[in-house]
């Protein structure tokens, strides 16, 4: 696995931690190199008498089953298809310019944060006319998301949500039951923090609030808590009451939104539960790697890091998962997924074969071959139940993100959201590292967020 890195780290590693748009297993896909888009060849299918097509897409790790799919559809269609791995560090970088000269891919990768502005632009197809009454077969979620002003803006691919990670071992050993875990602000203490304290232990054994405890000589550690859009920041502002945004502008900074972004940097400044934010909002992968250690009791993440999990830990200790942790609104999971659009600007010739790819991407079929080799969640509701199956094998119980994607906080939409979050996600590591409370960071935050959404 490539680094192992997700998408959540490659926006830490630029500023961007937690950025919306996670929904993959790893975010370097692909070493660049040649071609026209500016990827590379990660292979595809041949054998077609048609002519050839361009799938373009950020995680080499989807590869393989993308090609065993396309396979597929080479014997069925008779159409080839190339895939094109651009890293997700360059992806957005080229894309653009790609659609301006008129080489975009004839399908490609897309997300929430940047979709509407190539729809907007009249680059994508209306999925609605290219597969009517396809968005039946798909995460319903999904659809919604990518729906908007009554087109249906691509064909929904993978989508993860929130769950908790958490050791075996170290919860029964602290006396924690990880299913009933919830935090309420305005309370002295709640069950997570009670759970993060007994789970948080110094070189001498000691755990937050004990005379002697030393917070630099931590061993072990309870809860994420950190600067982590997706994970940690989506759904603990959802469960408090708090919105996100409202008609393309930001909301977050509401009295229950400064409330929860206060206790989310309290976990870690004030109750010791949490690792530092100097390490987490350099590092989006500094807690994972402290959980595959054994070094984290409780790991709130998605999907993405499911295969990272798994390979990182081994046989060194059993894990499970459970809903993610309950405010006063209940348990709240960010729900994001990747598309495949189709170029509305490709050539006549090729627009017959766009319409027979994007429809074997969508079908349960098409889509099995991501499923089955565990590579996230398919959009297909038909092909999910393989993608459990894979993971029973290995005994962990992946329900659980189908039913946190139930209870969805809102995902980040607009034209510029990208923008937004790149002003906003700055300000957030301020709050949680410490240097602002969050009645000064927050509402900064929402301005300059929504300044730049609006440039």
């Amino acid at each position: 696995m490539l680094k192992r890195r997700t998408l959540l780290s490659s926006f830490a590693a630029a500023g961007l931690l937690g950025t919306a748009a996670a929904c993959s297993p790893s975010s370097d896909g692909g070493d660049g190199g040649s071609g026209g888009t500016g990827g590379s060849d990660a292979g595809g299918s041949t054998g077609g008498d048609k002519g050839t097509l361009t799938f373009r897409l950020w995680d080499q790790n989807a590869v393989a089953a993308y090609e065993e799919s396309l396979a597929a559809f080479t014997e069925a269609s008779g159409w080839n298809v190339t895939i094109d791995v651009v890293p997700w560090g360059d992806y957005w970088t080229r894309l653009p310019l790609d659609v301006a000269s008129g080489d975009a891919a004839d399908v490609y990768w897309m997300n929430s944060a940047n979709y509407i502005q190539y729809k907007d632009s009249g680059a994508l197809l209306d999925i609605n006319e290219v597969i009517p009454d396809g968005a039946a077969q798909w995460e319903q979620s999904i659809v919604d998301l990518y729906t908007r002003d009554g087109g249906l803006w691509g064909v929904p691919q993978i989508w993860d949500s929130i769950a908790l990670f958490y050791n075996k071992a170290l919860v029964e050993e602290a006396g924690v039951d990880p299913s009933a875990l919830a935090f309420d602000p305005t309370a002295e203490t709640d069950s997570l923090r009670d759970a993060g304290t007994a789970l948080t232990v110094d070189g001498a054994g000691k755990h937050p609030g004990e005379d002697g405890f030393d917070v630099d000589s931590r061993e072990q550690f309870g809860f994420n808590s950190q600067a982590d859009r997706q994970a940690i920041i989506g759904p603990m502002l959802a469960a408090n009451g708090a919105t996100w945004q409202e008609d393309d502008q930001y909301t977050f900074a509401s009295p229950e939104g400064i409330e929860a972004f206060q206790y989310m940097a309290d976990l870690i400044n004030v109750e010791n539960i949490a690792p530092s934010a100097a390490d987490t909002n350099e590092n989006g992968d500094f807690t994972r790697d402290l959980f595959t250690q054994g070094k984290l009791g409780l790991f709130q993440s998605g999907p993405y890091n499911l295969l990272p999990v798994a390979d990182g830990v081994a046989d060194s200790f059993e894990w499970a998962l459970a809903a993610p942790v309950a405010g006063p609104e209940g348990p709240k999971s960010l729900v994001h997924g990747v598309v495949a659009v189709g170029n509305a600007q490709a050539d006549e010739a090729q627009q017959a074969g766009i319409t027979e790819l994007l429809t074997w991407l969508g079908s349960e079929d098409g889509q099995l071959p991501l499923a089955e080799k565990g590579v996230s969640f398919p959009g297909h509701v038909d092909a999910q139940e393989a993608f459990i199956a894979f993971w029973d094998e290995k005994g962990v119980d992946v329900s659980v993100f189908v039913e946190a994607a139930k209870n969805a906080a809102e995902a980040d939409t607009g034209a510029r959201a990208n923008a937004g979050l790149t002003a906003a996600i700055p300000i957030f590591q301020e709050v949680f590292i410490g240097r602002l409370t969050a009645e000064e960071g927050i509402p900064q935050a929402q301005e300059e967020g929504n300044a730049a959404m609006a440039e």
